[in-house]
């Protein structure tokens, strides 16, 4: 009889542990996440008490005007007071209470904003990944057509047609952005649209509502975040951006745009009128847009373990 010889044992060097250390440090990273990470949630965490709660910590009314307290330096250089922390501007805001205020319609703008973006967004994007055909082309000729055109120019006319006011701002804000989600959302539908249990869930009947929303939807969930976050950042741009050109929340309210703007003339003697927002600003953006990167790191299955 032959000899029959048995397969040898893999060496422990020849087993392929690489998926189960994927899946240990992704956990890792949701259980420790980076030092950095933490400075910029609690930076966004902070902001956001600092705008609901700017009335009652905030020194000075920000729309009081002091004519004998203008130009004054932050209260570390001489001649400054800690009265008022971040110095005076050129017609005696106090610049620290202005930028607590500020942080108002920076966030509530960039949260509405990226809400309204990402229902017009999500809701296109799942209707054309899923009928495709003519629907499919409609929408994306409509994406493609906001996109080519300059936003900017039609927010111009929509606050010289209606005036300046914060409802505005969110809705031009919101309708500025939605076609990132459309076509991120759309290229996962279709993507997902060949799986299994697609087809199983027609072959029982279910009505396309119900895919949608009971299938499709659920599966999207790791993108929307990861979308919403990166979408604040760019909604907080936008209405920094407006306000700077005289666009945005209606003047005396405190914008983080406008006292960028307003302190540009005293950048050599008054440098702090314009550097004091501008750093709230900055750190707001860079909190969101680090926090968005994790998050996309972490909840991206072809991004586990490359770390």
């Amino acid at each position: 009889m032959a000899n029959l010889a048995l397969p040898k044992p893999l060496a422990s060097s020849q087993v392929s542990v690489r998926p189960l250390a994927g899946r240990e440090r992704s956990r890792r990273s949701w259980q420790r996440p980076p030092l950095i990470i933490l400075v910029c949630i609690a930076w966004l965490a902070v902001f956001s008490f600092i705008a609901i709660a700017a009335p009652a910590i905030a020194p000075h009314d920000p729309l009081a005007q002091n004519l004998k307290a203008r130009n004054l330096p932050p209260a570390w250089q001489s001649g400054g007071s800690w009265d008022h922390p971040f110095g005076t501007d050129a017609i005696g805001y106090d610049v620290y209470s202005r930028t607590l205020y500020g942080a108002r319609p920076a966030l509530q703008i960039g949260a509405a904003a990226a809400v309204i973006s990402l229902l017009i967004g999500t809701t296109l994007g799942l209707v054309a990944g899923h009928f495709r055909g003519l629907t499919d082309a409609g929408i994306m000729l409509l994406v493609d057509a906001q996109l080519s055109t300059p936003f900017i120019v039609i927010a111009i006319a929509a606050v010289a047609a209606f005036g300046r006011s914060m409802i505005l701002l969110i809705i031009l804000a919101g309708l500025s952005s939605w076609m990132g989600f459309a076509r991120t959302v759309r290229a996962r539908v279709l993507s997902l649209s060949g799986h299994e249990f697609v087809d199983a869930s027609r072959a029982i009947g279910a009505s396309d509502p119900r895919i949608l929303v009971r299938h499709l939807l659920p599966n999207l969930a790791s993108i929307v975040i990861v979308l919403v976050t990166i979408q604040i950042r760019t909604m907080i741009l936008f209405e920094a951006s407006m306000s700077f050109l005289g666009l945005g929340v209606p003047p005396p309210a405190p914008s983080w745009g406008s006292m960028i703007s307003g302190g540009r003339d005293y950048l050599l003697t008054a440098w702090w009128i314009s550097v004091m927002p501008a750093v709230a600003l900055v750190g707001t953006v860079l909190a969101a847009s680090l926090i968005g990167d994790w998050l996309r790191d972490a909840l991206d299955p072809t991004l586990r373990g490359k770390r």
